[in-house]
């Protein structure tokens, strides 16, 4: 019987190994943090005035503990992965994606069936829940490393 959160591996012998340990985006392996690169503020259903941290790469949003932005008060938003909001460090760009359950993302009232760039204060909506887009990151600022790309980078 296997543990529970451990996946089988096998090594170059071809051995078979365990692995527990947990996938790290990529930035936080980097920096040894994983930053805010973003909010998206509710303002307009159950938890209006609650705000919820983007991170960087995908950030699932649902009403389970599971999940990256966890929505509780709106019980028409699905349990897990009813959308996501991507960070993009190399490109410093963010997305919505549309989740694998059965209700609908819309983006500036129109209904979101591919990923689409994100622009600061899109209104996305999910369920009976209205979320303001606000990026932390952007031309401005971004989490980089010894990266001088952009204007101010930590």
């Amino acid at each position: 019987m296997m543990d529970a959160g451990l996946t089988r591996r096998k090594d170059n012998r071809g051995d078979s190994l365990l692995d527990d340990a947990a996938t790290v985006a990529k930035i936080r392996k980097e920096l040894d943090i994983d930053p805010v690169t973003g909010w998206l503020v509710c303002v307009k259903g159950p938890d209006r005035g609650r705000d919820y941290r983007i991170r960087s790469e995908k950030n699932f949003i649902g009403r389970s503990d599971r999940m990256d932005i966890c929505i509780r008060g709106d019980e028409t938003i699905s349990r897990e992965n009813h959308a996501a909001v991507s960070y993009n460090f190399r490109k410093n760009t963010f997305k919505l994606h549309p989740g694998d359950g059965r209700g609908l993302v819309f983006l500036n009232e129109e209904e979101v069936d591919a990923p689409i760039e994100l622009a600061p204060y899109d209104r996305i909506e999910i369920g009976n829940t209205q979320l303001l887009f606000v990026p932390f990151c952007g031309e401005k600022f971004q989490w980089r490393s010894g990266d001088s790309r952009s204007g101010r980078v930590f």
